[in-house]
């Protein structure tokens, strides 16, 4: 009995020992995972969080450089409320965001489509249907100004030549301005959504297919019972980083408008800008930056809601 007992202790002496050396090893690497982890979150926090905070100092101050920032409480706010450009400027973004996402990823969608067909010269396809994306937004904008400037650009001398002898004046007329802007935007998003839906499309299990075509189904039966529920995931990813991608829009704007005509393009980053920097009210633009992200957070948190009811 006596030699059972010290048996039992020591295997309890044992299994404790051994457990604090486990414990131990797992605070060694809980140290040397904080450690690699550390560099990155002081970026995260000096370029994110610290900029974040100096922002919501700036709305409840009046700040016009070089003068010292003067505390306004919450009127930065309250002229935000009545500021009417400000809601038509975030009226215009609503419209490019639907616009412009819209036609993205319907474009972006058709062109993957033929894409994932075998066929010769594809990867160089691939490659020049990606070339938008990554091209740079002034660039971009000055090509479609070469093309819709009512002076010089090439469509309205070509109109002339089939018969239409007064062509709109493209950029000066609302509808087709903010028409303009929502084109370039959808151009460039359908060329970022391409390989995206692409590498979905070809992610898609053949057989899903060869048990459908047994089961009688066709081509279009085919596309929306088993490739857009197979791509779902893929495509709210492509609609949340356009809605995003919208909200930012502001170089092309400058390039074919700048906010005109009559701040009928005006958009919110845009407005954001002139009043931070051209008008040097730059506690009023924090104000205004402020606002728009929780609308943003808002937009994003529906769309993947909806999403989700959807699949």
């Amino acid at each position: 009995m006596i030699s059972k007992h010290k048996s039992a202790v020591y295997m309890d002496g044992k299994s404790l020992l051994e457990e604090k050396i486990k414990k131990k090893n797992r605070r060694k690497d809980y140290l040397g995972t904080y450690l690699f982890l550390t560099p990155a979150l002081l970026l995260l926090f000096t370029f994110s969080f610290v900029p974040i905070i100096y922002v919501v100092y700036l709305s409840f101050h009046r700040v016009r450089l070089p003068d010292d920032p003067i505390f306004i409480g919450i009127g930065n706010y309250a002229q935000l409320m009545g500021d009417s450009v400000f809601w038509r400027s975030m009226g215009n973004t609503l419209i490019y965001t639907l616009g412009s996402m819209s036609l993205g990823l319907f474009a972006g969608l058709c062109v993957a489509v033929l894409l994932n067909r075998a066929f010769k010269g594809k990867r160089f396809f691939k490659v020049f249907y990606f070339l938008p994306s990554v091209t740079s937004d002034v660039v971009s904008a000055m090509i479609f100004l070469w093309i819709f400037d009512h002076n010089l650009g090439i469509l309205n001398y070509l109109l002339p030549k089939v018969g239409l002898v007064e062509p709109p004046a493209w950029l000066l007329d609302p509808f087709w301005a903010m028409f303009i802007l929502i084109f370039v935007g959808s151009w460039r998003g359908a060329a970022y959504n391409i390989p995206i839906f692409l590498a979905g499309l070809e992610g898609v299990p053949k057989s899903y297919y060869e048990a459908a075509e047994i089961d009688g189904a066709n081509g279009w039966h085919k596309f929306w019972r088993i490739t857009i529920p197979s791509i779902m995931p893929i495509s709210v990813y492509c609609m949340v980083m356009s809605i995003i991608a919208s909200f930012q829009v502001v170089a092309i704007v400058d390039v074919l408008t700048d906010g005109g005509p009559d701040n009928s393009t005006l958009v919110a980053l845009k407005y954001v800008w002139q009043q931070s920097f051209q008008f040097n009210y730059v506690g009023y633009g924090a104000t205004m930056s402020l606002f728009i992200f929780p609308f943003l957070l808002v937009m994003t948190w529906l769309n993947l809601k909806l999403s989700k009811r959807s699949g």
